[in-house]
């Protein structure tokens, strides 16, 4: 497990630091050699010499004259590209007065700025470091995109110049490394995409911060990997029968979305979940019984469009005393009497609920009655999902999915399991979690209710909340991959990673 840090907790260990003793002149002698060191390695390994440094004004720039002063040391003397003239910070000005006078130093708008990008066997961007967000100036916009067009080995120093840190999103003219040296931790913004796209390699290298720069540092943000996450799968002792593993119900489905239901049942039933009871209107049960016999079926009353009614709640509140976790929303639909059943079950039921889909489209306009629940809520939002939880618009949750997704945790005291390419599980105590597994196979409709089934399936056997999620996630994505391995992407639908299940499952009890 990695720890993660945004762009404001940088900031705040690196005041850590030197109040613990550690000068932040310090901190960049430390990062320009390591940085120095890496390009260093690199460069003999390749027997590569026409190394360039792309600067910036401020502190990345300065990290970027102590890596072209340690590789001058080094015997490999590197040329200086001014991007944004004269360095403007205290640190900066001084590391560029130690530049070894051998160093050539150039600035952008030089006549031989052109020759000196053309002839370049490596380019080590120094000019934004993780403070940044917008776009790149358009003065300086010309220039990146001339660097694009090299084709010599780009490596960035912190972050590829032109990605926000803390969200993911990139300007234009941002330069597509092949490596990037991030310094005392991963950066959060580095793991989402677009952004991940444009670091390649991510190697993160210690800078010299003291132990216990982070006391009171919230939240905790953590990256989790699958050999972290494999563990967390229940065992399964032989002396055991249906109820050891729960019962799992289900109020999902309508006669508009059949569909939903089916998969989110059979994603249950695959991973190990002892008892699936599906409430659904009558005509959906019928329909979906000779694909999922292992199902227990609760036909509800619907009404003339094939959406249950609010009738059904005293028989639903009957039926959750005896679970172990609740899944709902996947097809249900919006209307008065959907709204009131999602309603009554977060008030009444004593187990676990899993919110997904058309449960949290019920919920968003009437959010406040999350303070009512009496037992944990996992909400599972989508982007659009989340913009509507949080009275936003999807845009605003893009710029800080992290922000929004921990924020509405914290609020309402739930487990906000925020779907992405990257996906962010957000507790009640403010920690988050991000997950990175799957691929474009999962970009097709019901793969949402796969993930709702799987979570609610580990639920019920009695796998904490974030746990849970993080589970799901690990379990759907790899799955996904691997039938990729022999078939496109394009092809794949929740129903094959479903049928892949126990295959993956399998290898993860045997590794």
């Amino acid at each position: 497990m990695d720890r993660i840090l945004t762009p404001k907790q940088m900031k705040q260990a690196e005041e850590a630091s030197v109040r613990l003793g550690v000068t932040l002149s310090e901190l960049m002698d430390n990062a320009g050699e390591a940085f120095g060191r890496e390009i260093l390695s690199f460069a003999i390994g390749k027997m590569l010499r026409k190394i360039v440094f792309l600067v910036g004004s401020g502190n990345n720039g300065g990290d970027g004259f102590v890596a072209a002063d340690f590789l001058s040391k080094s015997g490999v003397t590197p040329t200086v590209v001014l991007m944004c003239g004269e360095p403007e910070t205290e640190l900066a000005k001084a590391a560029f007065k130690k530049l070894d006078s051998d160093i050539k130093v150039i600035d952008c708008g030089s006549d031989e700025f052109h020759d000196i990008i053309d002839n370049a066997e490596i380019i080590a961007d120094c000019v934004f470091g993780t403070g940044f967000h917008g776009e790149i100036a358009p003065a300086l916009l010309k220039s990146f995109e001339y660097i694009g067009k090299s084709l010599a080995y780009k490596i960035a120093c912190d972050c590829p110049s032109g990605v926000n840190c803390h969200n993911g999103q990139v300007s234009a003219g941002t330069l597509n490394c092949v490596k990037t040296v991030t310094f005392h931790c991963l950066k959060a913004g580095l793991l989402f995409h677009p952004a991940r796209d444009f670091c390649g390699e991510i190697t993160v290298r210690t800078i010299g911060i003291p132990d216990g720069w982070d006391d009171g540092i919230t939240p905790v943000i953590e990256d989790k990997l699958k050999a972290e996450i494999t563990p967390l799968l229940p065992k399964r002792c032989r002396n055991s029968h249906k109820g050891t593993f729960g019962k799992l119900m289900l109020i999902c489905g309508s006669e508009k979305y059949m569909g939903a239901a089916g998969i989110c049942g059979k994603s249950a039933l695959k991973s190990g979940v002892g008892i699936v009871n599906l409430c659904t209107p009558k005509s959906v049960a019928e329909a979906l019984v000779p694909f999922m016999p292992e199902s227990t079926f609760t036909p509800l009353t619907a009404d003339e469009n094939g959406f249950i009614t609010a009738v059904n709640t005293p028989y639903l509140k009957t039926l959750a005393n005896g679970c172990s976790a609740i899944v709902i929303g996947c097809g249900l639909g919006v209307t008065d009497d959907t709204k009131a059943v999602v309603f009554d079950v977060i008030k009444n039921a004593k187990c676990v609920i899993i919110i997904d889909a058309d449960g949290i489209n019920c919920l968003s306009e009437h959010i406040d009655v999350l303070e009512e629940k009496q037992a944990e809520i996992i909400l599972t939002p989508h982007p659009a999902e989340l913009a509507r939880l949080c009275g936003v618009s999807v845009d605003e949750v893009l710029s800080d999915r992290l922000g929004y997704a921990s924020s509405l945790a914290k609020k309402y005291g739930v487990t906000v399991h925020a779907k992405g390419v990257q996906t962010i599980t957000a507790t009640a105590n403010g920690n988050a979690f991000i997950t990175d597994f799957g691929n474009s196979a999962l970009a097709k409709g019901g793969s949402g209710d796969l993930l709702a089934g799987l979570i609610g399936s580990f639920s019920a056997q009695g796998v904490s909340p974030v746990d849970a999620c993080i589970l799901a996630d690990c379990l759907m994505g790899t799955a996904a991959e691997k039938l990729s391995n022999g078939l496109s992407v394009r092809s794949i639908l929740a129903g094959d990673i479903i049928e892949n299940l126990p295959y993956e499952l399998w290898l993860w009890e045997n590794e």
